[in-house]
């Protein structure tokens, strides 16, 4: 039997003198890569992707290369989200107010506003979505499950920046805590496309029929929440 050959990785900060200034980005070698990739985190934080054996002169020249793409993508970047007093927060479709309030505390909800403790109103907020989310995707997968008659699968909160939804291996479905901020009619529709991947993992035709089976109206709400995902990740 042919021994498994072992992958080396290596990341760390580099950086690239420009005339203009300096790009500082992070490289991430891997023995298992044979191209240079080049992206952008969420975050707005370069990252180059190289072959472990790459020559530091190879990258420079890749970045120089798609300088102008990079600049494109991180000036079409929106701005950071900004705690300020007044800033509106999307929830369940709407908005609400952020009210910055002196003293410590948790988060609390005031009518249609948000009243968070002014030095630590984005810890505040982050906590109180994560528990609206806890409760309102809890309440909505299991009204659906007795809706289309199924078992209430297990179910977590994710994080993730890419997708909405997900169902793992082992059968239990991933929400992402952002979607509190859109509709009840998108909420649900995420739900029922991960319900539908319990029958079908892929992607394929069959699975698609299943999802509209479920919902209806998927794709209406699936563009609803493509053309609104920049706002709703925002933070």
């Amino acid at each position: 039997m042919t021994a498994r050959r072992r992958i080396r990785r290596e990341q760390g900060e580099a950086s690239l003198a420009l005339p203009d200034g300096r790009l500082d980005y992070l490289l991430k070698r891997s023995s298992a890569r044979r191209t240079l990739s080049l992206g952008v985190d969420d975050q707005g934080r370069v990252r180059v992707n190289a072959p472990m054996a790459t020559p530091q002169s190879a990258i420079d020249a890749f970045l120089v290369r798609h300088l102008d793409w990079l600049r494109r993508h991180l000036a079409a970047r929106p701005a950071p989200f900004a705690w300020a007093d007044g800033a509106a927060l999307p929830y369940l479709g709407g908005q609400l107010r952020l009210t910055l309030v002196t003293g410590p505390g948790p988060a609390r909800l005031a009518d249609d506003r948000l009243v968070c403790p002014a030095g630590a109103a984005e810890a505040a907020a982050l906590a109180w979505y994560r528990a609206e989310a806890r409760r309102v995707l809890g309440a909505c997968l299991a009204a659906a499950c007795r809706e289309l008659g199924l078992a209430e699968p297990p179910w977590r909160l994710s994080d993730a920046r890419t997708r909405w939804g997900s169902l793992s291996a082992k059968g239990v479905v991933g929400l992402n805590w952002r979607l509190v901020k859109a509709t009840p009619a998108e909420i649900d529709y995420v739900v029922r496309h991960e319900l539908a991947h319990l029958r079908h993992r892929d992607h394929s035709p069959a699975y698609w029929r299943e999802v509209a089976r479920l919902c209806p109206d998927y794709r209406a709400a699936r563009a609803r929440l493509r053309a609104d995902a920049a706002r709703l990740m925002a933070f």
